[in-house]
């Protein structure tokens, strides 16, 4: 009965849309009573899957704490033009990398072909969807975080940033970039899925990406506990 008792894990893990991950190991999962192609699949596949959406979980809270920070920075005429910026933004690109690659397990898991999208056993095909919908889900949120990091790297760019910004700031020797005749307007609506920020309210942002974070580890964790629910069944059987 491991193989239950790591997907029950996963479901009460998975319950609350908001509460950080467990950092609790997973029960070891040994050999089953079933020896059936659905739960080879549960053994082998899913339940790593599970681990890996837990591992992307983990990382995803890390990064609610850093977006905030970010807003801040955005709106700090100190630091919005310097290192410190690329800094942040550099993080946030390794926390991109991890997501990716955590939602990759889930992938490789779906591409084996004991989840054969043609299978004819009905146990098969419901683990198969539930994977995918796992996988979608890791994919979309590590997708909106890269977009919104190229987006900001690309302001960065945009906005002429200086290397050694931060250092001159306090010595009061550079130009203002926001200043500059021809610059535009700040944005009054944001791309779909991304945050609206602005360049001078660095609490307004805090807020805005706390909310923004907090959002799409809600809708993650809804869809990992609507998995883990439908896969319950299936694993008693094993």
């Amino acid at each position: 009965m491991r193989v239950l008792a790591a997907l029950a894990v996963l479901v009460t893990i998975a319950a609350d849309p908001v509460a950080e991950p467990s950092t609790a190991p997973l029960p070891e999962i040994g050999r089953t009573r079933a020896n059936s192609p659905a739960c080879a699949a549960m053994r082998d596949l899913v339940i790593p899957s599970f681990a890996a959406a837990q591992r992307a979980d983990a990382r995803f809270v890390e990064t609610r704490k850093q977006l905030p920070n970010y807003g801040s920075v955005l709106a700090d005429d100190e630091n919005k033009n310097s290192v410190f910026r690329d800094a942040a933004l550099a993080r946030l690109d390794t926390d991109v990398s991890v997501l990716l690659r955590e939602a990759l397990v889930i992938k490789k898991a779906l591409a084996d072909p004991r989840l054969a999208a043609g299978s004819s056993d009905p146990q098969v095909v419901a683990e198969r969807a539930q994977l995918q919908s796992l996988y979608d889900v890791q994919r979309g949120r590590a997708d909106l975080l890269n977009e919104f990091v190229m987006r900001e790297h690309v302001k960065t760019a945009q906005n002429g940033m200086e290397g050694n910004g931060g250092v001159a700031s306090r010595g009061g020797t550079y130009t203002k970039v926001d200043a500059l005749p021809g610059k535009p307007l700040p944005d009054v609506t944001a791309p779909p899925g991304m945050p609206l920020l602005n360049s001078e309210h660095g609490m307004l942002n805090r807020k805005v990406l706390d909310d923004w974070g907090t959002t799409i580890a809600a809708f993650v964790r809804t869809k990992e506990n609507e998995a883990a629910k439908a896969f319950l069944p299936i694993a008693k059987g094993c």
